[in-house]
């Protein structure tokens, strides 16, 4: 398992994606999150010049207006996700939005949306595991990692349950 939310939005099971993008968290400060929305919106624009898709974790509310909540990316900037995942830290606590900014969108692309605080062991992010991946592209501020079979994600929007579950072959 590489995430696990218990208060998800979404519902259905995804068999098609490889890749997951997420903000590093070493030495994670939010003066920088403008600076990691263009790096976003760059690699954002590539999947969708590749026609995929992929997962996007990284801390705080995702297309806050506000920088210092959360990582101000509009939806053009993260259209190619498939889930979007908010993953708080433990020096970095912002009530999550639960997708409010992107509630259209979501709804309308099926589009799945985690909240995760895994320092109050509410759900998993398994974030040793994918930088122990080797990264198809590493940034200042992002990692992208690629696995060889697709990723499993189930989404249950009654029990607002999620996970990403890795195929055999490639938990190693």
């Amino acid at each position: 398992m590489v995430l696990r939310s218990d208060n998800s939005l979404g519902h259905g099971v995804m068999n098609d994606i490889c890749d997951i993008v997420y903000v590093k968290t070493d030495n994670y400060s939010a003066s920088n999150n403008q600076a990691i929305a263009w790096e976003i919106e760059k690699i954002n624009q590539q999947f969708l010049a590749d026609g995929k898709n992929y997962i996007l974790v990284g801390p705080g509310r995702w297309g806050s207006s506000d920088s210092w909540l959360g990582i101000p990316v509009k939806w053009p900037h993260i259209s190619a996700a498939r889930v979007i995942v908010e993953a708080g830290l433990t020096n970095y606590r912002v009530d999550p939005s639960q997708g409010t900014h992107f509630f259209q969108n979501l709804t309308s692309f099926g589009v799945g949306y985690f909240t995760i605080n895994a320092f109050i062991n509410d759900g998993v992010y398994n974030q040793e595991f994918l930088n122990a991946q080797p990264a198809v592209e590493e940034t200042k501020f992002l990692r992208h990692v690629r696995f060889e079979h697709p990723v499993v994600v189930k989404m249950d929007g009654k029990k607002k349950l999620g996970v990403v579950l890795l195929p055999k072959d490639d938990a190693r």
